[in-house]
């Protein structure tokens, strides 16, 4: 459906339509219109009843034969019912607007209704009996849109037109909003991080909800340090923090103010291999390699902490290191080699 809502400023004649369309601007200021209500029929009902929804099934085969949708305001409820979906109780933005219009389409006491089609009023009903029920009445609707054509109505039937219309079209806009509106954002004011990584001092502006995985690898650029599930789960993204391994991607940047933190690339060179990397090379524990910088910093503090002292127990001390190839056998050959030395 075309957008029923425009961003200029409401101007009519009229103090009590201004006065509802404001109660309905939408969340981007814009007001809706009968003159810009465009698509498929839309049909608003006062029903002097409770709206009961447990009979919405009975009025689907009537909106489905007029195709459209159904806004029914009761004593204190309001209701959209689609053809081919559950009746949905939605909520007004100014309740007072409802009970003016209301007492503008008819009152409290008759059920009312009022088709609009093209942007226009096409047929409106009124039942001065008080017998007859919500379904007895989209009957009606769907008998006179067979044989109908544009009705001539006054200016005060424009003018309730206009109301209902207005109502309608800011609840079909709301429900666009709710399926598209962008994530909000939410700026935050950077702050002063100041890290020894790897020996050398790094004074970082980060936002406080950067993790430490994140300042490493986009503000420092030491992206030997992977990133893996993102959840803890995996320790692909494991660092040293004072001596101490941890999940980078689960901590923030800023708890570690002044601390010693060794990544992948601060445990050797080139030239000069860590004994750990020297053993993962013998002993070919890696394949892919993803996970490698994580699985070697994990078994550096592994060894340091002297905990592991067999095969079963490097095993159980490596758990939180996860190697999807399956390097297993030969990452806790290569541990168990260095501890040796």
């Amino acid at each position: 459906m075309v957008s029923p809502c425009t961003a200029a400023s409401p101007k009519s004649t009229s103090t009590s339509k201004e006065r509802f369309q404001a109660a309905f601007v939408d969340g981007r200021g814009r007001v809706c219109s009968l003159e810009q209500v465009r698509g498929r029929p839309v049909i608003v009902a006062l029903d002097p009843a409770e709206f009961d929804s447990t009979h919405a099934a009975e009025l689907r085969p009537e909106l489905r034969g007029l195709g459209s949708a159904l806004i029914v305001l009761g004593r204190s409820q309001l209701w959209l019912v689609e053809p081919d979906d559950a009746p949905e109780l939605l909520t007004a933005r100014d309740p007072a607007a409802l009970d003016t219009l209301r007492i503008r389409l008819g009152g409290r006491e008759r059920l009312s209704m009022f088709v609009f089609d093209g942007g226009r009023i096409s047929w409106s009903f009124r039942d001065e009996t008080g017998a007859l029920r919500l379904l007895d009445a989209l009957g009606r609707a769907a008998t006179h849109r067979a044989h109908s054509s544009t009705l001539h109505i006054s200016r005060r039937e424009l003018l309730v037109a206009s109301l209902s219309a207005a109502l309608t079209m800011a609840i079909f806009e709301r429900q666009s909003l709710a399926r598209s509106a962008p994530p909000r954002t939410t700026t935050v004011s950077p702050t002063q991080v100041t890290l020894e990584v790897n020996g050398t001092s790094h004074t970082l502006e980060l936002e406080p909800r950067v993790t430490l995985l994140d300042a490493l690898r986009e503000n420092l650029k030491l992206t030997g340090t992977k990133k893996g599930c993102d959840h803890g789960q995996c320790g692909a993204c494991t660092v040293l923090v004072d001596g101490r391994r941890i999940n980078a991607c689960l901590t923030l940047a800023i708890m570690h103010e002044g601390a010693k933190v060794t990544t992948i690339e601060g445990l050797g060179t080139l030239n000069k291999l860590h004994p750990m990397q020297e053993a993962f090379l013998h002993h070919d524990a890696f394949q892919c390699g993803y996970c490698t910088p994580g699985q070697i910093v994990s078994a550096v503090a592994l060894v340091v902490e002297g905990r592991a002292r067999n095969a079963e127990q490097i095993r159980e001390q490596m758990s939180g290191n996860l190697c999807r190839c399956g390097a297993y056998p030969n990452i806790v050959a290569a541990i168990a080699e260095v501890q040796k030395v």
